[in-house]
């Protein structure tokens, strides 16, 4: 078994509140959850600016450590090419495997 990990970091720059920021994320949570079927948890930004910082945890388990990270960077490709009014900051993408 493998897992794939990604911390996906994004900037939501028109948001000026932290509800607005809050629905942004549970909208994308949302949309990454229905299309690939892994998990999505979410954290607010370290930067000083909490009302316009996204942290996203995707994870996902697959019997290939290739289809597991496969999976992951159609996730954050997924969101790069249909939120073009998010900033990605900067992410990664860990796989671990031998479970």
């Amino acid at each position: 078994m493998h897992v794939a990990i990604a911390h996906i970091n994004l900037r939501v720059p028109e948001s000026r509140s932290l509800k607005t920021r809050r629905q942004t994320a549970r909208s994308l949570i949302q949309r990454i959850r229905g299309r690939f079927n892994v998990s999505v948890a979410q954290d607010a930004g370290v930067d000083g600016n909490a009302w316009q910082s996204v942290t996203l945890a995707v994870s996902c388990v697959g019997v290939s450590a290739d289809h597991t990270r496969s999976l992951i960077d159609d996730v954050v490709d997924f969101v790069i090419e249909t939120r073009p009014d998010l900033e990605v900051l900067d992410y990664s993408i860990e796989v671990m495997g031998g479970f």
